[in-house]
C-alpha cells in the first residue's frame, strides 16, 4: 500500500539532486452524494491486492519549492507464494516506470516495491525503498457503510531488511466517503511519524467503489514537509 510513497520519496529525491526552483500544486474535490448501499470492503481489499493491470498515471505538484509534473506507469504482478521475517506469505511485485519535468529538466525514473499479505490478505509487510514490518494489524473488515473508518494496521519502518536503523511508523486506515448514490469513495490513508512520534507525511489512495466492492482508481496524494504531490489514474 505504498506506492505512491514510493513515487512521491524516490522521485522527488531524484528530480531534487538535478536542479532546483519553485511553484505550485491544485486539487479538485467532487462534490458527494451520501449512498445508503452497504458496500464489501473485504473483497475491495483482495481485489485491489490481486489486481496485476498495467497503470498509467499523471502526476504533479511542488517538493521542496520545485514546481513538478511527470507521468509514468505502473506494472503490477500477479499474485505469488513467498516468504517475509521468515514466514510464508503471499506477495505482489509493482514496479513504476516515470519521468519527472521541472524548470525545464526532465529525469527518468525506475523503482520497485513488493507488499506483503498472509493467506487471509492482512497485510504483513514491505520491501522496497524502505523495509516496513507490520506490528499490529486487524482483519480488513467485511462490509461498511459510507463515513465508517477504521485502523488496518501499524507497521515499523526500516533502512533495509537489516532492521539496524529505525526510521519511525506507519499506520494505515481507511474511511468510506460520500460519492453518488450507487458508489463511494474509499480512502487508504497512510500516516508516517519518525521516532518520536511526529507526522513527517500523509499519503491517501483514493478509489471509486461499486456495493459489490469493484474499485477504480482514481488518485494518490503525498504531503509531508515541503512536498505536496499528486497523482492522477
Amino acid at each position: 500500500m505504498k506506492l505512491q510513497k514510493l513515487l512521491v520519496v524516490a522521485m522527488s529525491t531524484a528530480f531534487l539532486a538535478a536542479c532546483g526552483g519553485g511553484g505550485g500544486g491544485s486539487s479538485a474535490p467532487i462534490a458527494p452524494v451520501t449512498s445508503t448501499e452497504t458496500f464489501q470492503v473485504k473483497t475491495a481489499y483482495v481485489s485491489y491486492f490481486t489486481d496485476s493491470r498495467s497503470l498509467p498515471f499523471t502526476m504533479s505538484g511542488t517538493t521542496s519549492g520545485v514546481s513538478v509534473n511527470g507521468s509514468g506507469t505502473v506494472t503490477q504482478s500477479g499474485v505469488t507464494s513467498g516468504t517475509f521475517e521468515g514466514v510464508a506469505a503471499l506477495q505482489k511485485v509493482m514496479t513504476i516506470t516515470a519521468s519527472l519535468v521541472g524548470n525545464g529538466v526532465t529525469i527518468p525514473f525506475g523503482a520497485t516495491s513488493t507488499s506483503y499479505v498472509d493467506s487471509n490478505y492482512t497485510p504483513k509487510g514491505i520491501s522496497g525503498s524502505e523495509y516496513s514490518v507490520v506490528t499490529s494489524a486487524v482483519n480488513i473488515p467485511v462490509t461498511a457503510k459510507v463515513n465508517d473508518t477504521g485502523i488496518w494496521s501499524t507497521s515499523n519502518r526500516y533502512t533495509t531488511s537489516a532492521k539496524t536503523t529505525l526510521l519511525g511508523t506507519t499506520e494505515a486506515s481507511f474511511v468510506l466517503q460520500p460519492d453518488t448514490a450507487s458508489t463511494a469513495l474509499l480512502k487508504i490513508i497512510q500516516t508516517d511519524k519518525n521516532t518520536s512520534g511526529t507526522p513527517t507525511m500523509i499519503s491517501t489512495v483514493s478509489f471509486r467503489m461499486t456495493p459489490a466492492g469493484a474499485l477504480t482508481r482514481l488518485s494518490e496524494t503525498s504531503v509531508g514537509g515541503t512536498t505536496n504531490l499528486t497523482i492522477t489514474y
